[in-house]
């Protein structure tokens, strides 16, 4: 073999070698990058740190738990990486209940061999060949893994098993994202890091959302790109925060219709006393209803349903901005008895352009009383909007805001209620939210507030010094203790 041909030879192994070394150390972060590059149908993407999520929930002091979670994460930490995220991306459209078409998760795989051998011996799973990894499928789940990496597909009624899982890998491997989304991913804050992408949302939605004109649509999209949502996850001693960051061109964010005010001029409007919970929005009206007919013409009208049509037509109004000056705000009073239970009382104001206060005199000219309008409890009309007080005598009084809501009114959407003494039961029943009982026993006061930039959900749990999740956890075996008759050591 002459010396040439020996060269050539020496350079194709140390080339293949560079390549399959680059491979096997591609962090799960590049997986998902490449993954997301160019890939129009993932409207939601990001990872969780779940074993923090488990360390902060403190499951070993679970005796079931510990005995259940505890042999199985030691079993798993031999073949996977248990210790690093896993990796998501969320596939629309979505569905009416916010649920994504697929999801499909990113996995580093330690020990391929041990990985096989668990899923053939201990979960019973047929395992295939595909085109340089192997896969099992299982009802709506298909996982597939190769060297390093491990996918998992969640996705009902998926009959094309294989070449699902062999388009995640092709691109999986392929070149990495720039621009925001490699931005977004490089952010390590957050037990759970979410990003939303406003183009693919748009993109792979249907319905009035693609009833404009195709010209219009471009316009959209060409406005669209490149604007996320960027959310973080974290669960502290005595509170959750979720903070949610805007990150859009001039162009969208010049058309942002909330309005921000630090005077809170919307608590004059609502009476007297200290409230339980609280609700207030402002908004440039006219704003918003530019962006909405842009994104889906008619939305509003069907929207606001028939009532607004008929006020329309009474009043000869052809937008909402003739009607609302963009304010609104609500109050809601209470003690609790001795079982937690109240009967609320409630304060309401929606502020009224000088047209719509020209719409209402229209309405009163017609005959038609305060009491008599179907589907609204009597109300009085001011200078500046219409108000609904429980106790009128509150009127010129001044409203004490709970510790924990002092920046309501300030945003331009702000929400906030308070717990203490009250009944998670009643209260979830009350907002019909049976699914977040757990999180209304835990907290004791829960606030909102988002403004064009972004905003902050804050969840205040009973006790101040324990994670969340340990005061969730310990919630949450209560009641399966008590539906199982059993009492456990917790």
């Amino acid at each position: 073999m002459s010396f040439k041909k020996i060269t050539i030879a020496l350079f194709a192994l140390l080339f293949l070698a560079a390549c399959s070394e680059n491979e096997v150390k591609r962090d799960m972060n590049e997986h998902l990058s490449a993954y997301l590059n160019d890939n129009e149908e993932v409207v939601a993407f990001g990872k969780a740190n779940l074993n923090t999520i488990l360390e902060k929930a403190d499951y070993t002091s679970v005796s079931l738990l510990d005995m259940v979670l505890g042999s199985e994460i030691a079993r798993y930490e031999t073949f996977i990486d248990v210790k690093g995220p896993i990796y998501y991306a969320a596939h629309g459209p979505l569905s009416d209940d916010g649920s994504p078409e697929k999801v499909v998760l990113f996995i580093r795989v330690k020990d391929q061999a041990a990985l096989k051998d668990y899923l053939q011996s201990e979960m019973s799973f047929d395992l295939n060949e595909g085109d340089g990894f192997d896969y099992a499928a299982s009802g709506d789940m298909v996982l597939g893994f190769k060297q390093h990496l491990a996918v998992i597909i969640l996705q009902a009624g998926n009959d094309k098993e294989i070449e699902s899982i062999k388009d995640v890998f092709k691109r999986a491997d392929g070149k990495v994202s720039t621009g925001r989304v490699a931005e977004m991913l490089k952010s390590n804050s957050g037990d759970i890091q979410i990003g939303v992408s406003l183009a693919n949302l748009y993109g792979t939605a249907s319905g009035d959302l693609k009833t404009a004109p195709k010209s219009k649509q471009k316009d959209l999209e060409k406005m669209l790109k490149e604007a996320f949502v960027k959310s973080s996850v974290k669960f502290e001693n005595g509170r959750a925060v979720i903070e949610m960051k805007n990150l859009f061109s001039k162009e969208l964010e010049s058309k942002m219709f909330l309005v921000a005010n630090s005077s809170a001029p919307i608590l004059k409007e609502l009476g007297a006393g200290i409230p339980r919970m609280g609700f207030s929005m402002n908004m440039n009206v006219k704003k918003m209803e530019d962006l909405v007919n842009e994104l889906s013409p008619n939305a509003i009208n069907k929207g606001l349903g028939n009532q607004y049509l008929i006020a329309k037509l009474a009043t000869g109004s052809r937008e909402l901005n003739d009607l609302w000056d963009g304010q609104i705000g609500m109050v809601m009073f209470g003690e609790p008895d001795e079982s937690g239970a109240f009967t609320p009382e409630v304060n309401a104001y929606v502020g009224v352009s000088d047209s719509g206060r020209e719409a209402l005199n229209k309405l009163e000219k017609m005959g038609i009383e305060t009491s008599q309008i179907p589907g609204l409890p009597p109300f009085s009309v001011g200078e500046k909007g219409i108000s609904i007080m429980s106790n009128p005598g509150l009127l010129n009084e001044k409203l004490t805001l709970p510790v924990g809501a002092e920046n309501f009114g300030k945003a331009g959407i702000n929400f906030f209620l308070n717990l203490e003494g009250l009944n998670a039961e009643d209260v979830a029943e009350m907002f019909d939210m049976e699914e977040l009982k757990i999180i209304l026993k835990v907290a004791k006061f829960i606030s909102f507030e988002y403004s064009n930039d972004g905003g902050k959900l804050i969840i205040t749990a009973k006790d101040g010094k324990e994670n969340v999740l340990k005061q969730a956890l310990t919630e949450i075996m209560k009641e399966f203790s008590g539906k199982m008759g059993n009492n456990f050591i917790l």
